[in-house]
């Protein structure tokens, strides 16, 4: 997606390299209002994941003292950018299947 414009046809973005979105005014102002923080989440994530490899997101999320909401995007980036890699199963806090990661 890199390089393409939101469906409302507005400023271009760099998924996975800046917070990307689907559709709709809310997701595109969620992007941007975690634009300046993306960059230090992802590599808080990606710090994690190389040195305690094999927990959800969610795991993560808990581990850093994050929100899910802000975590589960940045490890989608972060396996976007082929810097991580799944490890096998695990689950949500919700019970749900969820993939565990290590770094590539």
């Amino acid at each position: 997606m890199a390089g393409m414009k939101d469906r409302l046809g507005d400023t271009p973005y760099n998924y996975p390299d800046q917070p990307g979105w689907k559709e709709g005014q809310t997701s595109r102002e969620a992007a941007e209002d975690i634009k300046e923080r993306a960059r230090t989440l992802r590599g808080r994530c990606f710090g994690f994941i190389r040195q305690y490899p094999g927990h959800t997101a969610d795991e993560i999320a808990a581990a850093l003292g994050e929100s899910v909401l802000t975590i589960r995007p940045r490890i989608s980036e972060l396996r976007q950018k082929s810097l991580i890699v799944n490890e096998g199963r695990g689950h949500n806090r919700s019970g749900k299947a969820a993939h565990r990661w290590k770094a590539a």
